[in-house]
């Protein structure tokens, strides 16, 4: 659901969406407008129980005997889009997300970013 609504925001946006063909990379798809390209990573901020959208900024995998998680570098993705459980959408340079762990998105220092 999150990343439909990235592409209905970028696409509402004139930006041209192109997916990648599986899932390896950092990002979940790139995006174009007048030549400039930028790789996007999409993310769902789930309510918790403290009534905060909070989302969590790493890679997890694995299966039943093996489970890993680990940091995105700074170099992983151009562009952060978070769509919340309370419908709210923030699109955030990455370059200027300081913390690599969770963000609690709804802080009101995130606030200019709401799209």
């Amino acid at each position: 659901m999150a990343v439909g609504q990235a592409i209905s925001h970028f696409i509402s946006k004139e930006y041209e969406v192109c997916l990648p063909i599986g899932d390896k990379r950092d990002f979940d798809f790139i995006v174009e407008k007048n030549g400039l390209l930028e790789k996007v990573q999409v993310k769902f901020a789930g309510l918790y129980k403290d009534g905060i959208c909070r989302v969590g900024l790493r890679i997890t995998g694995g299966n039943q005997s093996f489970n890993y998680s680990r940091k995105y570098k700074d170099n992983a993705f151009d562009l952060l889009f978070v769509y919340t459980e309370k419908d709210h959408r923030f699109l955030i340079p990455w370059k200027n997300v300081k913390v690599r762990n969770e963000i609690a998105i709804e802080h009101p220092k995130y606030k200019r970013y709401k799209v």
